[in-house]
C-alpha cells in the first residue's frame, strides 16, 4: 500500500488581497497629503522671507546712501518718487527732507511694486558737522 500525503483542499495563498492593497494605498495617501501640506507651508514661508530680506536690503541701502552723503548736498537732493530695481526686486522710493537749524531729517519710504499696500519707512537723522576753531577758512 502506498501512502500518500493528504493535501489540503485549500491552496496556499500567495500575494496580497485586494483589501490589504486598498488599506495600504489609503495610508500612503494620508502620509503623502501631510507631506504636501508641510511642503507648501515651507515654500510660502521661504517666499515671504525672501521678500522681507529684499525689502530690508533696499531700506539699508537707501539709509546708508543718505548717511554717507555730505551734509551740504542733502537738501539739494530731489524728493520726487523714483522707481528703483535691484536684481529682481523693484520698488518705489519716496523722500521727505526736513531741515531745522543744524539738523536734517530724511524720511525714506520704500513701496514694493508687487505689493503697494506694504511699505517700509526709515528716518535718517543728520547734523551739520561742527566747525573746527583751528580752521580759519572753513
Amino acid at each position: 500500500m502506498i501512502m500518500r500525503k493528504h493535501r489540503s483542499s485549500r491552496r496556499r495563498r500567495r500575494g496580497f488581497s485586494l483589501a490589504e492593497i486598498v488599506v495600504a494605498m489609503g495610508l500612503l495617501s494620508i502620509v503623502l497629503m501631510s507631506l504636501t501640506k508641510i511642503s507648501f507651508t515651507l515654500s510660502k514661508r521661504s517666499r515671504d522671507n525672501s521678500i522681507v530680506a529684499k525689502r530690508t536690503f533696499a531700506m539699508i541701502k537707501e539709509a546708508n546712501k543718505f548717511g554717507a552723503m555730505p551734509y551740504a548736498t542733502l537738501t539739494a537732493f530731489s524728493t520726487a518718487s523714483r522707481t528703483v530695481t535691484d536684481g529682481d526686486f523693484t520698488y518705489t522710493r519716496t523722500l521727505s527732507i526736513t531741515t531745522t537749524g543744524n539738523n536734517t531729517i530724511v524720511k525714506i519710504k520704500i513701496t514694493p511694486s508687487l505689493d503697494a499696500t506694504r511699505f517700509d519707512s526709515v528716518l535718517v537723522y543728520r547734523s551739520k558737522p561742527a566747525v573746527s576753531p583751528l580752521c580759519t577758512s572753513c
